[in-house]
């Protein structure tokens, strides 16, 4: 009979999954969730960069009013994963602020003294907040000055189906 309590003799044990390989993992299979996927969109973008051999970084910015609420901890709780993807979060005030910073990131190649091929970055908030910020994001899209650049725009609307759709009835008194 085999001594179980001798550690020579154990059978080595192989490395399951971990939390961690919803942002380390490059290959295969994981698990995430939208909001894990949506996280790790600036990696991903940050390593096909790389591999094209262009030195990039990354902008998040948005409401953390936003529907995508889930998607500032998130972020938060990545940001050591951020950070070793030379990925920027900063939330934003309003959504306003938020898509005028991320516009500023588009910017960069008109300066001197630059340390990224371009930035992209990525915005979010609510669905009036779209609407109130398109000017923003116009002029941000207009402006590109660099190829290297580029925005991700995501919005949330939260529905209550408990409230009845909202009725307007024409009269003629």
């Amino acid at each position: 009979m085999q001594n179980l309590s001798d550690p020579a003799r154990a059978l080595p044990v192989e490395k399951g999954p971990s939390l961690d390989d919803r942002y380390t993992v490059d290959r295969g299979k994981i698990l995430v969730s939208g909001t894990q996927a949506l996280v790790r969109l600036p990696m991903i973008q940050r390593q096909r960069d790389l591999a094209r051999g262009l030195n990039t970084a990354g902008y998040v910015s948005g409401y953390r009013g936003s529907p995508l609420a889930s998607f500032d901890r998130e972020m938060a709780r990545a940001k050591t994963y951020l950070d070793q993807n030379h990925i920027r979060f900063q939330p934003g005030l309003n959504e306003d602020m938020a898509a005028t910073a991320v516009w500023g990131t588009q910017q960069t190649a008109m300066f001197s003294g630059v340390r990224y091929d371009g930035v992209f970055s990525m915005w979010y908030g609510k669905g009036p907040g779209v609407d109130r910020t398109m000017d923003v994001i116009r002029h941000a899209n207009a402006s590109a000055p660099t190829r290297m650049a580029g925005c991700c725009c995501s919005s949330g609307t939260i529905m209550v189906p408990s409230h009845p759709p909202c009725r307007i009835r024409a009269s003629t008194t």
